[in-house]
């Protein structure tokens, strides 16, 4: 192999790698959080609080099932980036 080709082989095998990267990016910009309003305590210990939901859908389902504890009042959806944006409240 010559020098040339060698460079050519890393180039497609770089570009390859900078567009996985950036489907990552833009799938982890389409993510969806729970966040949950309770009466007394934290939400830490709720498994749903800590989990990404990849489309809306799935994060109603995961505030539906954060609902039917007694101590969750309501659950706001957001989007999972920086700065968090409000998408909408589910309540009971």
């Amino acid at each position: 192999m010559e020098n040339g080709e060698i460079r050519e082989l890393h180039a497609a095998r770089t570009s390859e790698g900078s567009r996985s990267a950036v489907a990552a990016l833009k799938d982890a910009c389409h993510r969806y959080r729970l966040l949950a309003v309770v009466e007394h305590g934290t939400t830490g210990a709720l498994p749903e609080a800590w989990q990404s939901y990849p489309n809306v859908e799935e994060a109603r389902i995961g505030a539906q099932e954060m609902l039917h504890k007694h101590r969750v009042l309501r659950v706001a959806i957001v989007e999972d980036h920086i700065p968090l944006q409000f998408v909408e409240w589910v309540v009971r």
